[in-house]
């Protein structure tokens, strides 16, 4: 982009602040074009800055964008049954790592033989099979406690919740699970990013074997 084109949209950043910041931006990574320059040439501040607003993308479309592929944040995860009865389905999320103990892996979301669908706790630390422990889940100001089940072989914890909390649920607007789990040989903290579970929840549902999401 030219001078020409620069100069006056700097005017207009010190008059209105950081919305036209993020349009300067855009607009410059675009390139000239005709469109701009009529914006360019209005002499009024008011409506030139309305004209530069119409040539940003939509914000839905600015967040299409740049939005990760929810497979890449929930990769589905596919295990031979032992009894031969096909795979059983699962999506992950792993743990921020720089937040977690290194004894937790993840939230893990799978299909399972009676209605709804699964939610556990993905472990490092194996814990005594069948034994139980609470979990204690951070949201804002509150605190909930779940009383939580070890499932053989002992590296997952299931969550007494179906997985329509994240969704149409009391969770459905965090954005991360922040927990700790109590345990005899030192508890076990970690937070659990939460961006795209919607999505990946539904796609695990269409994917379970018949009756085993609903």
């Amino acid at each position: 982009m030219t001078s020409t084109y620069l100069q006056p949209i700097a005017l207009i950043l010190g008059a209105v602040g950081i919305y036209v910041v993020a349009t300067a931006v855009v607009l410059a990574q675009a390139g000239p074009s005709q469109d701009l320059e009529n914006c360019v040439a209005i002499r009024s501040e008011q409506a030139r800055l309305d004209c530069l607003k119409k040539l940003l993308p939509t914000s839905g479309a600015a967040a299409d964008a740049v939005e990760e592929p929810v497979e890449d944040l929930w990769p589905l995860i596919r295990t031979p049954r032992p009894d031969g009865g096909g795979d059983a389905l699962a999506i992950m999320r792993t743990a921020d790592t720089t937040q977690s103990d290194s004894d937790l892996a993840g939230l893990m979301i799978r299909c399972r033989e009676k209605p709804g669908l699964e939610v556990v706790l993905a472990l490092i630390r194996p814990l005594p099979p069948r034994s139980k422990r609470d979990v204690v889940v951070v949201s804002g100001a509150e605190q909930s406690v779940l009383h939580a089940e070890t499932v053989p072989p002992g590296t997952a914890l299931a969550l007494p919740i179906d997985a329509t909390t994240f969704t149409t649920g009391v969770w459905r607007e965090l954005k991360r699970l922040s927990l700790r789990i109590i345990d005899p040989e030192g508890d076990i903290k970690g937070v659990i990013p939460l961006d795209g579970a919607g999505r990946a929840i539904a796609k695990l549902a269409a994917a379970c074997p018949e009756g085993r999401s609903k």
